[in-house]
């Protein structure tokens, strides 16, 4: 279908029309482009481009258009016209369309009206063009360019058109009118209709300029506002101070005059002070601002060769960080039923495309739903088998703390039967062993009996005094308990009773032999 229709506007070119001419129907339809477009030579590693029709369409041979393919390239592509487009004696329609399925970050989609005998392989983002048209997007930055070359300078338009940003493919026209008019459609839709280049560009000097010689008059009144006449400052009101000594204040009791000087109360806002303005009112004589008169710019000359050019062809000059841009029906022309009739076309694709984006846009939500379910659905299992896990820990904890409790109690009963034992043990140990030392005590009462007896006879005059001291010592039971096994350690302090007599027989006989001596010398 496409193909026919190429040939049929080349047809219908060729005949010598009142509608107009036709200098490029590129429609990028077959594999012999690369001889009819130039690549540059004026830059090095330039982006390539591919026929493609993208990754969706309504009809793919229709789609299909001339793709960038590299990303962060330079492109520099031009084909020339049939012949030189002469815009000065009727309109020139520019119109194609392109498709950007990958979000353009920085990067243009725009052509470049080249003059007649352009030099292609010298063509680059230097070269001299006759206008620019299309859409340029870097960030926050996002424009439809228009921009006209005037006396060797180019001038962008002070309007804003933004670019549509999705990824269906759009139609741009710019009709240049050989009255220093322009219109622009964008998918379409009017955007602009026949207004005049000297309305949105600033192509020329102002038409008038404020009079030299004009001066404000002396009785002119420009201030808008003035005070209130009538609203009149009530009397004595200059006389109430605004801050008064505080009547309250008192002077402290350690205040040293000579040392302080004379003490002051301090001040404080006075209660009886209101603050006064002057009413503000429109000046009933303002004139409003001056303005010198207005008269004609002496440097002001319309020209009527504004936006006239001789266009010898067509180049693709872009930066692009982001590749994927697909160019597809190029049509420049004067002849406005060729540019319609793929207008009309675009529109009926367009429809398709809306629906086939729609049903992907429908399938991209329901796998990104999907997947976060999932993801959803895996954190929560991986979390259900942590808590699984801490569970099964804390049970396993619980029954550990159980067993141990359980071990703790048993060895506790365990060591307490064992210190009962080792206690009736050394119980009855000391039963046996205590009749011994019994015995033992009196053996030795027996023995110290008889010595004093002896002494008793020895002694002359008077009987020394004998004085037994008795030790007797229990035996000892010492029970120590441990962690491990309770020990109940017995241990026997066995002591013979001792009987102190021999120092103090002596002295007793040292005593007696004193007093016999002292008795004698009597």
């Amino acid at each position: 279908m496409k193909t026919t229709l190429l040939l049929a506007s080349l047809a219908i070119a060729t005949v010598a029309s009142a509608a107009g001419q036709t200098y490029l129907e590129e429609t990028f339809s077959d594999n012999s482009w690369e001889d009819r477009w130039t690549t540059s030579a004026a830059k090095e590693n330039l982006g390539k481009f591919e026929l493609s029709s993208g990754t969706f369409h309504a009809d793919k041979d229709y789609s299909q258009g001339l793709k960038t393919t590299e990303d962060h390239r330079f492109y520099s592509i031009s084909t020339p016209f049939s012949a030189v487009a002469d815009n000065s004696k009727e309109d020139l329609i520019v119109q194609y369309t392109v498709k950007q399925e990958v979000n353009q970050e920085c990067g243009g989609s725009y052509i470049k009206l080249l003059p007649e005998g352009y030099d292609a392989k010298a063509f680059n983002g230097e070269s001299e063009y006759a206008i620019m048209f299309g859409p340029d997007v870097c960030g926050a930055d996002n424009k439809i360019h228009v921009i006209f070359n005037y006396k060797g300078k180019n001038y962008l338009t002070k309007k804003e058109f933004p670019v549509p940003r999705d990824s269906k493919t759009h139609l741009y026209r710019l009709t240049v009118h050989p009255d220093q008019k322009y219109s622009l459609l964008i998918d379409g839709d009017t955007v602009v209709d026949k207004v005049s280049l000297e309305e949105h560009w600033n192509v020329y000097v102002p038409r008038t300029i404020a009079d030299p010689n004009d001066e404000k008059p002396a009785d002119w009144v420009d201030i808008k506002h003035i005070e209130d006449p009538t609203h009149v400052k009530p009397e004595g009101h200059d006389d109430i101070p605004r801050y008064i000594f505080d009547p309250e204040a008192k002077q402290p009791e350690d205040w040293d005059v000579e040392a302080d000087g004379e003490w002051e109360a301090p001040e404080i806002a006075n209660p009886d002070f209101e603050e006064w303005e002057p009413k503000i009112i429109d000046n009933p004589e303002y004139k409003g601002e001056w303005k010198a008169a207005e008269i004609p710019n002496p440097e002001f000359k319309e020209d009527p060769e504004l936006a006239h050019y001789k266009i010898g062809g067509v180049g693709l000059d872009l930066w692009q960080v982001k590749s994927g841009s697909i160019f597809d029906d190029l049509i420049v022309t004067s002849d406005a039923e060729v540019a319609n009739k793929y207008l009309s076309n675009w529109k009926s694709n367009n429809e398709k495309e809306k629906e086939i984006v729609a049903a992907l846009d429908a399938a991209k939500e329901k796998e990104e739903k999907e997947k976060a379910e999932a993801a959803k659905a895996e954190e929560e299992a991986k979390k259900k088998v942590e808590e699984t896990k801490e569970d099964e820990k804390d049970e396993l904890d619980d029954d550990e703390v159980d067993e141990a409790e359980a071990a703790a109690a048993a060895k506790e009963e365990e060591t307490k039967e064992d210190a009962e034992a080792e206690a009736e043990a050394v119980e009855e140990k000391k039963e046996v062993e205590e009749p011994k030392a019994e015995e033992v005590k009196e053996e030795a009462k027996e023995e110290l009996k008889v010595e004093v007896e002896e002494t008793k006879a020895e002694e002359k005059t008077e009987q020394p005094k004998v004085e037994v001291e008795e030790v007797k010592e229990e035996p000892k039971v010492e029970v120590v308990e441990t962690k491990e096994e309770p020990k109940v350690e017995v241990e026997e302090i066995k002591e013979e009773p001792k009987v102190e007599v021999k120092e103090e027989v002596k002295e007793t006989k040292a005593e007696e032999e004193k007093e016999s001596t002292q008795h004698d010398e009597l």
